[in-house]
Protein backbone atom coordinates (compact mmCIF):
# COMPACT_ATOMS: atom_id res chain seq x y z
CA UNK A 1 0.00 0.00 0.00
CA UNK A 2 1.42 3.37 -1.05
CA UNK A 3 1.90 5.87 1.76
CA UNK A 4 -0.39 8.73 0.73
CA UNK A 5 -0.13 10.49 4.10
CA UNK A 6 2.45 9.59 6.74
CA UNK A 7 1.10 7.81 9.82
CA UNK A 8 3.16 8.88 12.83
CA UNK A 9 3.47 7.66 16.40
CA UNK A 10 2.22 10.20 18.93
CA UNK A 11 2.70 8.92 22.46
CA UNK A 12 1.92 5.35 21.44
CA UNK A 13 -1.09 6.28 19.32
CA UNK A 14 -1.19 6.42 15.52
CA UNK A 15 -1.60 10.01 14.38
CA UNK A 16 -1.70 12.15 11.26
CA UNK A 17 -0.21 15.60 10.70
CA UNK A 18 -3.03 18.09 10.13
CA UNK A 19 -0.74 20.08 7.82
CA UNK A 20 0.02 17.02 5.69
CA UNK A 21 -3.68 16.19 5.49
CA UNK A 22 -4.44 19.80 4.49
CA UNK A 23 -1.83 19.57 1.74
CA UNK A 24 -3.04 16.19 0.46
CA UNK A 25 -6.67 17.32 0.36
CA UNK A 26 -5.57 20.33 -1.74
CA UNK A 27 -7.48 22.76 0.46
CA UNK A 28 -7.26 26.33 -0.84
CA UNK A 29 -8.20 27.93 2.48
CA UNK A 30 -5.21 28.87 4.66
CA UNK A 31 -4.28 26.02 7.04
CA UNK A 32 -4.90 27.81 10.35
CA UNK A 33 -8.38 29.00 9.33
CA UNK A 34 -9.33 25.66 7.81
CA UNK A 35 -8.26 23.51 10.76
CA UNK A 36 -10.06 25.73 13.29
CA UNK A 37 -13.22 25.43 11.20
CA UNK A 38 -12.83 21.65 11.20
CA UNK A 39 -12.41 21.54 14.99
CA UNK A 40 -15.72 23.40 15.36
CA UNK A 41 -17.47 20.20 14.24
CA UNK A 42 -17.03 18.86 17.76
CA UNK A 43 -13.50 17.45 17.93
CA UNK A 44 -11.99 17.73 21.41
CA UNK A 45 -8.40 18.68 22.19
CA UNK A 46 -6.31 15.93 23.88
CA UNK A 47 -8.93 13.36 22.84
CA UNK A 48 -9.27 13.77 19.06
CA UNK A 49 -6.16 15.87 18.48
CA UNK A 50 -3.12 17.40 20.20
CA UNK A 51 -1.37 20.71 19.64
CA UNK A 52 2.24 20.46 18.44
CA UNK A 53 4.56 23.38 19.15
CA UNK A 54 8.13 24.11 18.15
CA UNK A 55 10.76 26.44 19.61
CA UNK A 56 11.65 29.40 17.39
CA UNK A 57 14.91 31.31 17.82
CA UNK A 58 14.34 35.06 18.23
CA UNK A 59 16.75 37.85 17.24
CA UNK A 60 17.76 38.38 20.89
CA UNK A 61 18.69 34.65 21.11
CA UNK A 62 15.60 33.96 23.20
CA UNK A 63 13.23 31.21 22.16
CA UNK A 64 9.47 31.11 22.13
CA UNK A 65 6.97 28.36 21.46
CA UNK A 66 4.98 28.62 18.25
CA UNK A 67 2.02 26.43 17.33
CA UNK A 68 3.27 24.44 14.35
CA UNK A 69 0.82 21.60 13.72
CA UNK A 70 -1.80 19.28 15.18
CA UNK A 71 -1.56 15.51 15.63
CA UNK A 72 -4.92 14.02 14.60
CA UNK A 73 -6.11 10.58 15.63
CA UNK A 74 -6.99 8.31 12.71
CA UNK A 75 -10.69 8.60 13.59
CA UNK A 76 -10.43 12.39 13.58
CA UNK A 77 -8.52 12.38 10.27
CA UNK A 78 -11.15 10.08 8.72
CA UNK A 79 -14.02 12.34 9.77
CA UNK A 80 -12.27 15.50 8.58
CA UNK A 81 -11.56 13.82 5.23
CA UNK A 82 -15.23 12.85 4.92
CA UNK A 83 -16.33 16.42 5.70
CA UNK A 84 -14.53 17.73 2.58
CA UNK A 85 -17.08 16.06 0.24
CA UNK A 86 -14.41 15.67 -2.44
CA UNK A 87 -12.67 12.86 -4.29
CA UNK A 88 -9.47 13.62 -2.37
CA UNK A 89 -11.45 13.38 0.86
CA UNK A 90 -12.87 9.98 -0.13
CA UNK A 91 -9.39 8.79 -1.10
CA UNK A 92 -7.90 9.91 2.23
CA UNK A 93 -10.71 8.32 4.26
CA UNK A 94 -10.29 4.97 2.48
CA UNK A 95 -6.53 5.18 3.00
CA UNK A 96 -6.93 5.71 6.76
CA UNK A 97 -9.38 2.79 6.99
CA UNK A 98 -6.85 0.55 5.18
CA UNK A 99 -4.09 1.75 7.54
CA UNK A 100 -6.22 0.86 10.57
CA UNK A 101 -6.82 -2.62 9.19
CA UNK A 102 -3.09 -3.15 8.67
CA UNK A 103 -2.28 -1.87 12.15
CA UNK A 104 -4.85 -4.22 13.70
CA UNK A 105 -3.64 -7.26 11.76
CA UNK A 106 0.06 -6.42 12.00
CA UNK A 107 0.25 -6.15 8.24
CA UNK A 108 3.21 -3.80 8.01
CA UNK A 109 6.44 -5.22 6.59
CA UNK A 110 8.92 -6.92 8.92
CA UNK A 111 12.66 -6.13 8.70
CA UNK A 112 14.39 -8.20 6.02
CA UNK A 113 18.02 -7.73 7.08
CA UNK A 114 19.99 -7.81 10.32
CA UNK A 115 20.71 -4.08 9.98
CA UNK A 116 17.00 -3.33 9.59
CA UNK A 117 16.23 -5.49 12.63
CA UNK A 118 18.78 -3.57 14.73
CA UNK A 119 17.31 -0.28 13.57
CA UNK A 120 13.79 -1.48 14.39
CA UNK A 121 14.88 -2.62 17.86
CA UNK A 122 16.54 0.75 18.52
CA UNK A 123 13.45 2.62 17.32
CA UNK A 124 11.20 0.49 19.49
CA UNK A 125 13.40 1.07 22.55
CA UNK A 126 13.34 4.82 21.92
CA UNK A 127 9.58 4.76 21.38
CA UNK A 128 9.02 2.84 24.63
CA UNK A 129 11.13 5.39 26.53
CA UNK A 130 9.26 8.30 24.95
CA UNK A 131 5.94 6.63 25.71
CA UNK A 132 6.99 6.17 29.33
CA UNK A 133 7.84 9.88 29.60
CA UNK A 134 4.60 10.84 27.86
CA UNK A 135 2.54 8.61 30.16
CA UNK A 136 4.04 10.33 33.21
CA UNK A 137 3.27 13.73 31.68
CA UNK A 138 -0.26 12.72 30.70
CA UNK A 139 -1.10 10.94 33.97
CA UNK A 140 -3.41 13.71 35.31
CA UNK A 141 -5.30 13.86 31.98
CA UNK A 142 -5.57 10.08 31.79
CA UNK A 143 -6.84 9.93 35.36
CA UNK A 144 -9.47 12.57 34.58
CA UNK A 145 -10.50 10.75 31.40
CA UNK A 146 -10.78 7.38 33.14
CA UNK A 147 -12.52 8.61 36.28
CA UNK A 148 -14.71 11.36 34.85
CA UNK A 149 -15.20 11.24 31.08
CA UNK A 150 -15.65 7.45 31.14
CA UNK A 151 -18.00 7.48 34.13
CA UNK A 152 -21.68 6.64 33.94
CA UNK A 153 -22.77 10.08 35.21
CA UNK A 154 -25.30 11.80 32.97
CA UNK A 155 -26.74 15.32 32.99
CA UNK A 156 -29.85 16.90 31.57
CA UNK A 157 -29.62 20.16 29.65
CA UNK A 158 -31.02 22.15 32.57
CA UNK A 159 -28.15 21.08 34.86
CA UNK A 160 -25.48 22.02 32.32
CA UNK A 161 -27.26 25.28 31.49
CA UNK A 162 -27.20 26.30 35.17
CA UNK A 163 -23.44 25.65 35.28
CA UNK A 164 -23.07 28.04 32.33
CA UNK A 165 -25.35 30.68 33.86
CA UNK A 166 -28.22 30.40 31.38
CA UNK A 167 -31.57 28.69 30.96
CA UNK A 168 -32.04 25.31 29.29
CA UNK A 169 -34.09 27.03 26.57
CA UNK A 170 -31.19 29.38 25.79
CA UNK A 171 -28.63 26.58 25.77
CA UNK A 172 -30.76 24.38 23.51
CA UNK A 173 -31.23 27.31 21.13
CA UNK A 174 -27.48 27.99 21.02
CA UNK A 175 -26.69 24.32 20.33
CA UNK A 176 -29.36 24.32 17.63
CA UNK A 177 -28.00 27.54 16.05
CA UNK A 178 -24.53 25.96 15.93
CA UNK A 179 -25.96 22.92 14.11
CA UNK A 180 -25.04 20.60 16.96
CA UNK A 181 -28.56 19.39 17.64
CA UNK A 182 -32.05 19.54 16.16
CA UNK A 183 -35.53 18.79 17.47
CA UNK A 184 -37.59 15.89 16.17
CA UNK A 185 -40.92 14.77 17.64
CA UNK A 186 -40.19 16.75 20.80
CA UNK A 187 -36.74 15.20 21.34
CA UNK A 188 -33.40 16.89 20.81
CA UNK A 189 -31.10 14.80 18.59
CA UNK A 190 -27.48 15.32 17.52
CA UNK A 191 -26.55 16.05 13.93
CA UNK A 192 -24.74 13.17 12.22
CA UNK A 193 -21.21 14.59 12.65
CA UNK A 194 -21.66 14.65 16.46
CA UNK A 195 -23.20 11.19 16.75
CA UNK A 196 -21.22 8.15 17.93
CA UNK A 197 -18.83 10.33 19.94
CA UNK A 198 -20.24 9.34 23.32
CA UNK A 199 -21.71 12.81 23.95
CA UNK A 200 -25.26 11.66 24.75
CA UNK A 201 -27.35 8.74 25.94
CA UNK A 202 -31.06 8.10 25.57
CA UNK A 203 -33.11 7.39 28.69
CA UNK A 204 -36.69 6.15 28.90
CA UNK A 205 -38.84 8.35 31.16
CA UNK A 206 -42.01 6.84 32.65
CA UNK A 207 -44.89 9.12 33.70
CA UNK A 208 -48.63 9.06 34.40
CA UNK A 209 -50.84 11.08 32.06
CA UNK A 210 -53.99 13.05 32.97
CA UNK A 211 -56.13 9.93 32.52
CA UNK A 212 -54.03 7.95 34.99
CA UNK A 213 -52.39 5.85 32.31
CA UNK A 214 -48.68 5.02 32.42
CA UNK A 215 -46.81 6.47 29.45
CA UNK A 216 -43.18 6.52 28.39
CA UNK A 217 -41.10 9.10 26.58
CA UNK A 218 -37.51 9.24 25.38
CA UNK A 219 -35.14 11.79 26.89
CA UNK A 220 -31.67 12.68 25.63
CA UNK A 221 -29.13 13.20 28.43
CA UNK A 222 -25.50 14.30 28.22
CA UNK A 223 -22.53 12.21 29.35
CA UNK A 224 -19.45 13.66 31.08
CA UNK A 225 -17.76 13.82 27.68
CA UNK A 226 -20.78 15.64 26.25
CA UNK A 227 -20.86 18.03 29.20
CA UNK A 228 -17.16 18.84 28.67
CA UNK A 229 -17.85 19.41 24.97
CA UNK A 230 -20.72 21.83 25.71
CA UNK A 231 -18.62 23.81 28.22
CA UNK A 232 -15.75 24.05 25.72
CA UNK A 233 -18.05 25.05 22.83
CA UNK A 234 -20.07 27.68 24.72
CA UNK A 235 -17.00 29.27 26.35
CA UNK A 236 -15.32 29.44 22.95
CA UNK A 237 -18.45 31.11 21.53
CA UNK A 238 -18.55 33.62 24.39
CA UNK A 239 -14.88 34.54 23.97
CA UNK A 240 -15.17 35.05 20.20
Amino acid sequence: MNELIKIQDNGGQSAVSARELHKFLEIETRFDKWIQRMFEYGFIQDIDYQRLVKNVQMQNNATREVLDDYALTLDCAKEISMLQRSEKGKQARKYFIDCEKKLKTGGFALPQTFAEALKLAANQAERIELQSIELRKQAPKVEYFNEVLQSESVYNTNQIAKELGMSAVTLNRKLSDMKIQYKQSGTWLLYHVYQNKGFTKTKTHTYTDTEGKTQTSMQTVWTEKGRAFIHYTIKKLQSA
